[in-house]
């Protein structure tokens, strides 16, 4: 389902470079353009994620990167400002525990935002709203100048920054039972 509205969010827009992706921390945004968009974290090359079929743990960027050109994924790599006190090794082994946290996406229960949320409560202090979707969330992550800069693969930018689709918490929901319909009886 391609989104009808979008947010934009203002972010210093820079060219993707595989070598920067080894470096920082970033929000990587897969179906960027798609209700609801998919969403993880990069932290010093390592991806990871929740997804309908369960933890995704320890993708390198090669094969994330390998993924996205292959499938033509529409992804947005939003940089987070470098975090002042914990280094990235640390940072990761948190998010693997926060990610191990939840089983899967499933509906009422756990969404892709999910361990995110709880990452950006833990190192950036944003609190954590259960209810909030990943636009609204992009926008907190804006007011506060968390994000230093985005980048993107299959999809454009503006000159300064770049937009989300909007939708709400019940075409979510109905999105991850139709999702996991394919996999799952539930």
């Amino acid at each position: 389902m391609i989104a009808e509205d979008y947010i934009f969010i203002e972010a210093k827009v820079n060219p993707l470079s595989s070598t920067h992706l080894l470096k920082n921390t970033w929000l990587v945004i897969l179906h960027a353009q798609r209700v609801p968009p998919h969403i993880g974290i990069l932290i010093e090359g390592n991806y990871n994620s929740l997804t309908i079929k369960g933890q995704e743990l320890e993708v390198s960027t090669e094969a994330l990167l390998k993924t996205i050109h292959q499938r033509k994924i529409k992804t947005l790599f939003i940089e987070l400002i470098k975090h002042p006190v914990f280094s990235g090794e640390y940072q990761l082994r948190v998010f693997q525990e926060q990610v191990k946290q939840f089983g899967m996406v499933k509906q009422n229960e756990a969404t892709c935002l999910n361990p995110v949320k709880l990452f950006l409560e833990e190192f950036y202090a944003l609190p954590l709203n259960a209810n909030e979707l990943l636009f609204e969330l992009a926008q907190r992550l804006e007011a506060n100048a968390y994000i230093k800069s985005v980048a993107a693969l299959n999809t454009e930018l503006t000159a300064n920054g770049f937009e989300l689709p909007t939708y709400t918490k019940e075409v979510l929901q109905l999105r991850i039972l139709q999702e996991r319909a394919a996999f799952y009886n539930d």
